[in-house]
């Protein structure tokens, strides 16, 4: 309050105490009077934020901040106002700088707190700062103090171009070069972009060795443009780190030498060693791998090797490329032929495959580099294979062992004290990392996961670090662990009420009239692709309404419509399954059409079925539909796609296979789902699965039907819902 009580003293003593801060009694000059009109309409734009035209800021639950910032943006504006109207000591071309700097900075403040770049409990400062850089200014003094002593948002939003009124105040200048060491100060990872501007600060040598350090990868793409100023001024640092990534930048093989940078600065190996390793794919991943559980042991103690994330990332480049996409290619060949180029690999360096791989690898593709892992030791035990790759990602090979259903396997290879410990760590510090991968890994698995022993033991862990996250008042941790837990306990108690218990909406039904659009209409639309699994999914598809009294196909050069001809309309719409052996991809352009014909007849689905392989399925998955209620993942590997599915359609409910997708399944879910929305009944998961697991007796189209995971078992998605709606404003 001094601040404030000095900076309204300068004022005072320079434009005149002002006599009442009642403007509506004070007579404006009318080349002024644009000047406050604009200001009080920015104050109403201020008061109306919060949704009421009150006369007040309430932006906060804190009831007296909420009064002090009223009483700022509409007493205090208006003396300033006032004194500046009244004052006798200034100029029209000054009142008219300052009244301008008070609209801008009101503008500012609005779409700052609107765009919520900006804490409310921060905007006084402004106000303050703003009051003193008038003073200052009035007086020939400099506003570089007054920046220096203020926050990075103060200084950027009154006294940085193009939105101050102190471009002519002599310290401006300075106050730049404050304000850049600020923002590099609080954003750390845009500043490379703006050093082409700012290659001549005085700081510039020591901060972009500092940058090559905080970020080696987008530093290397700078350091490799040699004919910008910023490339340049690169060039010219005579520190090691900035040297030897110009280096790199400059060989053709830079990219292919950058993981190992660490390594190369501190003299551990030499670039021609790499590039020795790199003419063989077999030795160059031997290479990363190696280099990679080195880099483990040391960021164990605390020592993270520079660009250590590069590592993996040209690791996993690496496995997609030369192995994984390879031994996918060649599915219909013989395992001696499609597994042919892992002859050389080692258990190690195949247990990188999988956990790199998750993203791509078939599921046929996965048994075939987890068996030759497991074979390829001398003595086949999880424990110590785990221990040899130092644990890393661990949690992400577990979860799709599980997925796979090779967890028991695994699990069996190993004393069952190890394993205990094993799956504790896996449920363990779920809520450490920034994201919540870690936690939907342990959803996905626990449905997958058979011995009661292993679900006893994550059980007691998800328990105890939700007792602890509760006595410690950690509100996300908690809720990690309370979903988590209900998830886990209604995935065996049907009493549980999960929909209620976290305020999802309902997952063991869907509501037939939430399946219709404004038409009454319930819309689907399936994606097919043109290999010959994709034209036999067709056919097996078609099969289901061919000659079928309830419905009536139209064929179109690009995709079929079918409609149903009794009960409530179904219509719907498949892409035909177009030869792309061309490599014109007709596939692509028939979704597309299909999809634009649907838009122009206002068609929304609001179920969508993807048919075909795995590979496939991103496509699918790139053109899902907002109004998607239902999404069948009919794949290989369409378990591990959820968070992409859910952030697409938050309210899907999802039907997906953990490994292979078949049409003997398929088929019987969709005549079940039809006959449904066509007798318009709602959708009822738990007795639909019923009634569907009578129909497949055999043990191995048991198996089959058994690896379909219906929505309200599909423990990932429903964590992704419920924290989401949990951590929302108002959430619980």
């Amino acid at each position: 309050m001094k601040g404030i009580f000095y900076t309204l003293l300068l004022i005072g003593m320079f434009l005149q105490p002002a006599l009442a801060s009642d403007t509506t009694l004070l007579s404006v000059d009318i080349r002024r009077a644009k000047l406050h009109e604009d200001i009080d309409l920015r104050q109403i734009e201020l008061f109306s934020l919060d949704g009421q035209k009150d006369g007040q800021i309430k932006l906060t639950a804190d009831a007296e901040l909420n009064s002090l910032l009223t009483d700022i943006f509409s007493r205090r504006v208006d003396v300033l106002q006032d004194s500046l109207e009244r004052s006798a000591s200034i100029d029209h071309r000054l009142k008219v700088k300052y009244l301008a700097g008070t609209e801008l900075m009101l503008k500012g403040l609005s779409a700052a707190l609107k765009a919520r770049r900006l804490e409310p409990a921060q905007t006084p400062l402004l106000m303050r700062a703003y009051e003193e850089m008038v003073a200052a200014d009035l007086t020939g003094g400099s506003i570089e103090p007054i920046v220096a002593r203020y926050p990075y948002f103060v200084g950027k939003m009154l006294a940085e171009e193009p939105n101050t009124v102190f471009y002519d105040n002599r310290g401006f200048t300075a106050s730049a070069l404050i304000i850049f060491r600020k923002f590099c100060a609080a954003y750390p990872a845009q500043v490379l972009p703006l050093m082409e501007k700012y290659h001549d600060v005085p700081f510039a040598d020591s901060l972009i060795a500092v940058l090559a350090r905080q970020f080696p990868n987008a530093f290397y793409d700078y350091a490799a443009a040699e004919q910008t100023r910023l490339g340049q001024l690169i060039r010219r640092s005579a520190d090691p780190l900035v040297r030897a990534i110009t280096t790199l930048s400059e060989r053709n093989s830079g990219r292919l030498l950058f993981p190992f940078l660490d390594e190369i600065v501190s003299g551990r190996i030499g670039i021609g060693d790499i590039e020795q390793a790199m003419a063989d794919s077999i030795r160059y991943f031997r290479l990363m791998v190696n280099t990679q559980t080195a880099y483990m042991d040391r960021m164990r103690m605390r020592d993270t090797p520079i660009a250590a994330l590069e590592l993996p990332r040209m690791m996993k480049k690496k496995a997609d490329e030369v192995f994984i996409n390879q031994i996918n290619a060649l599915h219909d060949d013989p395992d001696a032929v499609r597994f042919r180029i892992l002859e050389p690999l080692t258990s190690q360096e195949l247990y990188y495959l999988i956990v790199l791989g998750e993203d791509i690898i078939y599921t046929s593709s996965y048994k075939g580099v987890y068996n030759r892992m497991m074979e390829r030791m001398n003595i086949p035990a999880g424990d110590s294979l785990l221990m040899s790759v130092r644990f890393d990602r661990f949690k992400k090979f577990i979860k799709m062992a599980a997925g796979y259903n090779r967890l028991d396997h695994f699990l069996s290879t190993m004393p069952d004290s190890n394993a205990q410990r094993l799956m504790i760590a896996f449920a363990r510090g779920l809520d450490k990392s920034g994201g919540l991968e870690e936690a939907v890994d342990v959803a996905d698995s626990y449905g997958s996961i058979t011995t009661p022993s292993v679900r006893t033991l994550i059980d007691r862990e998800i328990a105890a670090s939700r007792d602890r996250a509760e006595r410690m008042a950690d509100r996300r941790s908690f809720v990690i662990y309370d979903i988590l837990q209900t998830i886990f306990r209604s995935s065996t108690d049907s009493t549980i009420d999960v929909s209620k218990r976290l305020g999802i909406p309902p997952v063991y039904q869907v509501q037939h009239a939430s399946l219709l659009d404004t038409g009454g209409r319930a819309v689907q639309l399936v994606f097919f692709y043109g290999d010959k699994d994709g034209k036999e999914s067709f056919v097996n598809f078609m099969g289901l309404f061919n000659g079928k009294p309830d419905w009536a196909v139209t064929r179109t050069r690009e995709w079929v419509e079918i409609r149903s001809v009794k009960g409530v309309k179904v219509h719907i719409f498949a892409n035909l399954p177009l030869d792309n052996s061309k490599g014109d991809d007709p596939d692509a352009a028939a979704q597309q059409h299909l999809i634009e014909h649907l838009d122009s007849r206002g068609l929304a689905p609001s179920v969508v079925i993807h048919r075909g392989h795995s590979y496939h399925l991103k496509y699918t998955l790139e053109q899902l539909p907002a109004s998607a209620r239902i999404v069948i993942l009919g794949s290989c590997g369409g378990f591990h796609n959820l968070d992409d599915v859910l952030g697409r359609c938050p309210e899907a409910h999802i039907i997906s296979s953990k490994e292979v997708g078949t049409r003997a399944v398929n088929e019987p879910i969709l005549r079940a789902i039809n006959e449904d929305l066509r007798n318009g009944r709602d959708i009822k998961w738990s007795d639909m699965w019923s009634s569907l697991s009578a129909q497949f007796v055999t043990p191995d189209a048991r198996e089959r039907f058994d690896n379909y995971i219906p929505p309200h078992m599909n423990l990932g998605a429903l964590f992704i819902k419920a924290y989401q709606r949990a951590m929302e404003p108002g959430g619980r």
